[in-house]
């Protein structure tokens, strides 16, 4: 065997075996020293200029050379460098406001605000606030400018409950209402899902809307305040039989929630008409009308384009025959989205609320169990997945 079919042999063998078992395959020397060289020239390069198209500088024998179908370079890494390095990059002006955090974002860029769904007189009174001196609340509604300077106005104060530079924020108005302000392509799920189950399930420790703004393509949603803490900040403190509690309480909450049961001429997905998603698996969403549950199982097959019919059909094959009934679903009950509360009384933490219904409605009665779990890589550190799978009606 000559050399070049040796290093064919090793670089085939660097495939998914060798990074699951790394320490099984033997290092290609000559390989090893290629890529060390190609590295120095990009980190080099990255550091005269942090923004180069690395593809401009990457070498074009690459290929040829890892096969063993080229000699090794006889320039030296240094010479190369020298002959492939940009030169340096010009003074920048300053960065954009994308680079700032998401209150200064839509403050300076919004131009327009418009209610879409009526203002409660809870979340009217705190905006007035915000208002120029002795204008009344009315302007509120009389006056698109008013409304939207009120907001910004708002967007300015420094309580946040909790905040992501490209989701958005949610800002403590009072003791009994927040508001969250989020990016919002135009999908008014959340809610659309709050009035639903305000109406249909007001039992179920959901906030409840008190009015929804856009301002620009800014959402800005007024809903109750659940106080407390998240169970995600908890949990790993938390004794067995606190953790057993927890699990049953939510249990009656889901036992509530699958009674919620789409009419078979309703739509699967949001409320609104806002379609079917799958936020967990590349951001898949369809806005086609689905009704059934073999419908749904047909979008869920099709979020890899990529994948051969024959796989696709090979994988659905160990499905269980899918029911029919599609129930009202939160989405993402995940444990950043369980508020609970210490009791006192006996030092242990309750459920006090579900919070985030940006992924629910109407979906097959398996898919809260299944999208339950998605935060679970091989990676986490928490027995919560035990937990869940306790619970039957997850």
């Amino acid at each position: 065997m000559d050399e070049a079919q040796i290093n064919r042999g090793s670089d085939s063998s660097a495939s998914f075996d060798s990074l699951e078992f790394p320490e099984l395959v033997k290092p290609n020397e000559r390989i090893v020293k290629l890529n060390q060289e190609v590295l120095e020239i990009l980190q080099a390069t990255l550091k005269l200029n942090p923004e180069m198209n690395l593809l401009a500088i990457f070498p074009e024998d690459y290929s040829q050379r890892r096969q063993g179908k080229l000699a090794a370079s006889t320039a030296s890494a240094a010479e190369y460098k020298i002959k492939k390095l940009p030169p340096p990059p010009a003074i920048r002006p300053q960065p954009p406001l994308g680079s700032r955090d998401f209150c200064a974002d839509a403050i300076a860029l919004s131009k327009t605000a418009r209610v879409i769904h009526p203002l409660s007189d809870e979340a009217i009174a705190f905006l007035s606030n915000f208002l120029e001196l002795l204008k009344s609340s009315q302007v509120l509604l009389d006056s698109s400018d008013s409304l939207m300077k009120a907001i910004k106005r708002m967007l300015a104060q420094p309580d946040k409950l909790w905040e992501d530079p490209i989701r958005g924020v949610v800002l403590k108005c009072n003791d009994d209402l927040p508001v969250k302000v989020v990016r919002g392509y135009n999908d008014h799920t959340e809610y659309t899902s709050m009035q639903y189950l305000a109406k249909h399930a007001p039992d179920i420790p959901a906030p409840k809307p008190h009015g929804f703004i856009k301002l620009g393509r800014i959402h800005v949603i007024f809903m109750t305040l659940i106080p407390s803490i998240t169970l995600e900040k908890v949990w790993d403190n938390l004794t067995d039989r606190n953790k057993t509690s927890i699990q049953h309480e939510l249990n009656e909450i889901f036992l509530k929630l699958r009674k919620l049961k789409k009419n078979s001429a309703q739509r699967l997905g949001g409320l609104d008409g806002e379609g079917v998603k799958n936020d967990f698996m590349f951001g898949h969403r369809s806005s086609e009308v689905m009704t059934t549950a073999a419908e749904f199982e047909d979008f869920q097959f099709s979020a890899c384009p990529r994948a051969s019919k024959a796989w696709v059909t090979f994988l659905r094959s160990f499905l269980p025959v899918q029911s029919e009934d599609c129930v009202f679903t939160h989405g993402d009950v995940w444990m950043a989205n369980i508020m609970v509360k210490l009791d006192d009384s006996s030092s242990n933490y309750t459920l006090s609320g579900l919070i985030d219904w940006e992924n629910s409605g109407f979906y097959p009665e398996s898919q809260e169990s299944i999208w339950m779990l998605s935060g679970l890589t091989r990676y986490t550190e928490t027995d919560w997945g035990m937990a869940v799978r306790k619970n039957d009606e997850f």
